[in-house]
């Protein structure tokens, strides 16, 4: 086996149990979703009535958790993202992986391997689980077998929502999915940077972020004078700004984890 090899074994072993119970919490969340949907978002009996009312209504629970479940699987990737070096923050466990046998892109390389896995294991297969249980809950009280998983793609930014005929649906697509690229990929920058509330801290500076770019946007700009640039440019230009901030986050991760000290600031790995 490479040394690339016995890196990436040693993440998954010492991380395994955390994958485990990220999943078993995600997949209780996911079911608290269905239980509520249920028994306190329908205020009226799913049971007692006609057949096209209760599809109407099954249709709808499920409608729901896919929304709600989508925004907690991204939520569970950001959090597992800001927190994939949390244990290295540890003085001792920070010197036992500075003294690792590897070369520092390995190890980040090895770790960005596993936050993959945990992300699609804990956040994304328990989900899955979650909705065979519900249809097998449908198929045993006779209501209409219906698949939340279809819901939960459906909320997803599809090349049909916008008709799937032009450039420019496409375009769209592709930004939207930058967008969310970046925002993750700056929830790791955040991970690598703070040593505390790496969650936190991140989406803090993510709020600030926004609000000061909105500022700037209203200061800057006539809501009431007509934008001349075309759509196309505008997707194109958002999506390469997107596509570099992506880079630019990822780069500056590698670059800080890189320059880890064992006696770093209280707050930050500076």
């Amino acid at each position: 086996m490479t040394r690339f090899g016995r890196v990436l074994k040693l993440d998954f072993v010492e991380g395994y149990k955390p994958m485990l119970w990220g999943a078993l919490c995600m997949m209780l969340l996911y079911l608290f979703f269905f239980w509520f949907a249920h028994n306190i978002g329908m205020h009226e009996s799913i049971y007692d009535a006609p057949q096209d009312v209760t599809m109407l209504r099954v249709r709808t629970i499920c409608e729901a958790v896919g929304a709600f479940s989508l925004m907690a699987c991204f939520i569970f990737f950001l959090i597992s993202a800001s927190t994939l070096f949390r244990g290295e923050q540890k003085k001792q466990k920070r010197i036992a992986w500075l003294m690792l046998p590897a070369s520092n892109q390995e190890k980040f390389l090895s770790r960005w391997i596993y936050l993959v896995a945990f992300s699609l294991v804990g956040g994304l297969l328990p989900f899955f689980v979650a909705d065979g249980v519900h249809i097998a809950y449908l198929w045993m009280t006779d209501n209409p077998v219906m698949c939340t998983t279809k819901w939960f793609f459906n909320m997803m930014p599809h090349v049909s929502d916008y008709g799937g005929v032009t450039i420019n649906d496409w375009l769209s697509t592709i930004m939207e999915y930058s967008f969310v690229i970046g925002i993750h990929s700056f929830y790791l920058l955040g991970g690598v940077f703070f040593k505390k509330f790496h969650f936190i801290a991140a989406s803090a500076v993510v709020v600030i972020a926004f609000a000061a770019f909105v500022a700037c946007i209203n200061m800057f700009t006539d809501p009431g004078q007509p934008s001349d640039i075309s759509h196309t440019a505008y997707y194109i230009t958002v999506t390469v700004f997107w596509t570099l901030a992506v880079i630019l986050f990822t780069w500056l991760a590698y670059y800080l984890f890189c320059r880890w000290q064992v006696v770093t600031h209280k707050f930050a790995n500076i």
